[in-house]
């Protein structure tokens, strides 16, 4: 099964795929299902339930959320998280109180500010609360930070995931999760993830993504308005 496990719509502030298109391009890259992974809501979520009619692709409700030392995911939940307290536990706690599984994005990619601060955390912590790491992030400019990844894991060997982070349509599908010995349901997805049966697996994009980003937050008026 190949899902991509990190994917924002036009309600994040910094993407400008439409839900439509997040259903399009994932058929057209061959992708059995993927992850919306929106900044602190799941609107989008709900919007692609309803399109999916046929069930033609795995569509896994998420939220990529900003706590007090860095971003995490949380992957498989039921409602939308409440970001009202961002403290770092008491988000992981609340995304494992929605049946939620908690990932690690972007790891080590020291070009962003929103990584979580791995170093913050003590390793009681770190296997308390953490159950994936996203390896492979086509959004990284630089293999090292993977190659970063690939060797803190080995320390703790949480199950891998790999996801495109697309902003953009024709980055979807670029990064993503491969799973053996699984089917179509949430539960398997589940089960085989935190049985260490996924692998990373994908491409970096062109760093030139990154001033796509730039443009869509100038053309949604969100830029300006965070920087006033």
């Amino acid at each position: 099964m190949k899902l991509d496990l990190h994917i924002h719509t036009h309600y994040s502030g910094d993407s400008l795929i439409t839900p439509d298109n997040a259903i399009k391009y994932a058929k057209k890259k061959n992708l059995d299902g993927f992850a919306i992974t929106d900044h602190d809501t799941l609107k989008a979520y709900h919007i692609l339930k309803k399109k999916n009619r046929n069930n033609d692709l795995i569509i896994i409700p998420g939220m990529e959320i900003k706590t007090h030392i860095g971003e995490v995911i949380g992957l498989f939940i039921n409602e939308e998280i409440s970001i009202r307290n961002n403290d770092f536990i008491s988000i992981v706690e609340k995304i494992k109180e929605n049946n939620g599984l908690v990932v690690i994005p972007h790891p080590f990619d020291f070009l962003r500010n929103n990584r979580l601060k791995i170093d913050l955390l003590s390793d009681d912590l770190i296997k308390k609360y953490i159950d994936g790491i996203e390896i492979i992030n086509s959004r990284i400019i630089f293999k090292r930070c993977v190659k970063k990844a690939r060797k803190f894991n080995k320390s703790y060997q949480f199950f891998e995931t790999g996801g495109s982070d697309a902003h953009s349509n024709e980055e979807i599908g670029n990064g993503y999760t491969s799973i053996e010995d699984v089917n179509n349901s949430f539960e398997s997805i589940r089960e085989c993830l935190l049985a260490n049966k996924s692998k990373s697996m994908g491409e970096l994009s062109s760093p030139f993504v990154h001033a796509k980003t730039v443009f869509n937050k100038l053309k949604k008026g969100l830029y300006f308005k965070q920087h006033i």
